[in-house]
């Protein structure tokens, strides 16, 4: 089949798939037409002059960047370099039995974070606590194994400068549903697995070729690409000398790998036991369908900087084993229910090369300005242009500032 209907089976297969239908762009205008006091947490106001708006990647800065755009009045295309929308969020689902998944990036929502809670309302998203309400959760430290009643723990902290854990919401049923909320309404805008090769912009317009040589033709760029991955798009004239150092390995990303394993009964509970806890490896250990039905459960290992670099240097089977090993300590037995797993590093990703900014104090305060600068006609956004690393809200405030520069901007070169 053709590239282009090739890409439009995929996105809506994608769709269609995560339990969403696609309305035709027909009912997308009637939809309009039907809600003319459209409002969103981060709409865009004023009457400016329509432009082309070229966005590469469509995570969630891109996503909300382009929505707003678009019912702005401008003109948006978004480019993906993956095959799928929603870029650090993604949650698997193809990898379990009986309607389990759990969140290989995105996956806790603190209660400050109000453009993703925001977003979550406008889209009728509902939420849930992101950590269970009953049971046992375990700690592992200096080879002693402790049980933590249920609020004792949810009083207590991820990290010690977090909110507490009972504060910690989750979009039910998955992440993902925040971006396919955004990618439904920009579904003809979104072309998926359309790397950009180079971005060449003069005094008039913006022009971007992609890996099969098409060229797109725009007033304006948004480019919400990750640091690592940055180098491989070749922009004329040169990024700024900050940038440039950043995206070089000058502006540290964080590693992180995350194993999923599904278990077919949740052996657990006999002990009283939710599937939640923390071990001094360390790692987060997360049960991320503990208030799904069924006997079949799944529990995840999440690992950041060096305990992720080690288990991202070992085999796939051997990343398994080296898991269960250690939660024998953990959850006693646990060899005996395992069916089959699986894991995901974001380093090893080829389109994200690290979990999220994560600079020296010496690199944030040398270019952290730098990195949401618009140079020329070319905008910037994601996680790293923002004050919040590692977040959602990140990359959504970032995009809507990106959006807003975009919105506003004249027509001549700035």
């Amino acid at each position: 089949m053709p590239d282009l209907t090739r890409r439009e089976f995929l996105f809506k297969t994608m769709l269609i798939t995560g339990g969403f239908l696609l309305t035709s762009c027909e009912d997308e205008v009637q939809e309009q037409d039907e809600e003319p006091d459209y409002e969103s947490p981060g709409m865009l106001l004023g009457d400016y002059s329509s432009k082309r708006i070229i966005i590469i990647g469509a995570g969630l800065a891109g996503l909300s960047a382009g929505y707003e755009l678009a019912h702005a009045g401008h003109e948006v295309t978004i480019l993906e370099a993956r095959n799928r929308v929603g870029g650090r969020v993604h949650t698997h689902r193809n990898d379990f039995s009986d309607g389990h998944f759990a969140e290989a990036g995105a996956a806790r929502i603190p209660p400050d974070h109000n453009m993703t809670l925001g977003y979550a309302d406008h889209f009728n998203l509902p939420l849930d606590p992101f950590y269970p309400q009953s049971g046992l959760f375990v700690d592992f430290t200096e080879d002693t194994r402790t049980l933590i009643s249920t609020n004792d723990f949810l009083d207590g902290r991820p990290w010690p400068t977090s909110v507490q854990h009972k504060y910690y919401v989750k979009i039910r049923g998955g992440t993902d549903l925040l971006p396919f909320a955004f990618a439904e309404y920009l579904s003809d805008k979104i072309q998926l697995m359309t790397p950009v090769e180079s971005i060449i912009q003069n005094s008039n317009e913006v022009v971007v070729r992609v890996s099969d040589s098409t060229e797109f033709t725009g007033d304006r760029v948004l480019c919400t690409v990750p640091l690592p991955v940055l180098n491989r798009i070749q922009f004329s004239p040169q990024l700024s000398p900050e940038k440039l150092d950043a995206a070089s390995g000058g502006y540290n990303y964080a590693a992180s790998t995350r194993v999923f394993l599904q278990f077919a009964e949740r052996f657990w509970a006999s002990e009283g036991l939710n599937g939640w806890g923390y071990t001094d490896w360390p790692e987060e250990i997360w049960q991320p369908t503990w208030d799904r039905e069924g006997s079949r459960g799944i529990i995840m290992s999440y690992l950041r900087y060096n305990r992720s670099d080690e288990l991202d240097a070992l085999s796939a089977a051997n990343q398994l084993e080296h898991v269960l090993n250690r939660w024998e300590n953990v959850f006693p037995g646990v060899h005996d229910y395992v069916e089959h797993g699986s894991s995901h590093s974001w380093v090893q990703d080829e389109w994200s090369g690290g979990a999220w900014a994560s600079p020296t104090e010496e690199q944030y305060e040398a270019l952290e300005h730098h990195m949401g600068e618009a140079e020329g006609r070319i905008h910037f956004a994601g996680e790293h242009a923002s004050d919040y690393h590692g977040w959602m809200q990140g990359a959504i405030v970032s995009g809507l500032r990106a959006a807003k520069e975009i919105h506003e901007s004249d027509s001549y070169f700035i």
